[in-house]
């Protein structure tokens, strides 16, 4: 008991450091799910898109495809600590939980914000985050490799961009809604980029539009 007193302590005085000067920004709209960050797979299963809810709208398509759009890291800024969502780790596992939760408050995640024009509609791009989110898929990536979810003016991304990584529309879904808080609330379109191994980058344009890939390997 004693340890997650401590650790949720630590935690704590992080996120308050982290978000000093954040005040106005506005609080998640949908609650993110427990779930685990990306992971290396050496596992040469079958890569595929992405499944659909049972109730899905019939405008939401999933599907497969490659980032084209080289972009470089200089530009991108930290994710606020508070934003950054921890692996889920089994009760027993508690000074691992501690160890994990402080490194995770310092991962390696980056983004940044464009303006688009055409620009989807947040509307568009709020109907991929919750089908994203009521997917409950988990799904291999082959490197250089992306899934795809649209919904008429908006398509949502999550890309492999150096090894083939295992992850789940848990994860995926709630980047999704990060990136929604940070960059379409300003009405722009917006990208995460994760750059602890396997490297992967998240994020929104508008239907149809090439899809980004960083240097970071």
């Amino acid at each position: 008991m004693k340890i997650f007193i401590i650790f949720t302590l630590l935690v704590g005085i992080a996120f308050a450091l982290e978000s000093t000067g954040l005040e106005g920004r506005a609080a998640p709209r949908r609650p993110h799910k427990p779930t685990y960050r990306p992971k290396k797979s050496g596992d040469v299963g079958t890569f595929r898109a992405p499944n659909k809810p049972a109730k899905a709208p019939a405008d939401f398509k999933t599907g497969l495809a490659r980032a084209t759009v080289q972009k470089s890291k200089a530009t991108l800024k930290r994710v606020p600590a508070d934003l950054i969502d921890p692996a889920t780790r089994r009760r027993r596992d508690s000074l691992q939980v501690l160890r994990q939760l402080r490194r995770q408050v310092k991962a390696a995640d980056f983004y940044e914000c464009a303006n688009a024009n055409p620009r989807p509609s947040s509307a568009d791009c709020g109907v991929i985050i919750d089908q994203v989110l009521d997917s409950g898929d988990d799904l291999l990536v082959a490197a250089n490799s992306c899934l795809v979810f649209s919904y008429r003016t908006c398509q949502g991304f999550f890309c492999s961009l150096c090894s083939t990584l295992a992850t789940s529309t848990d994860f995926i879904g709630n980047q999704l809604d990060t990136v929604d808080i940070l960059c379409g609330s300003n009405n722009q379109i917006g990208t995460i980029v994760g750059e602890d191994a396997p490297q992967w980058d998240v994020g929104f344009t508008y239907a149809g539009a090439s899809l980004p890939t960083y240097d970071v390997c």
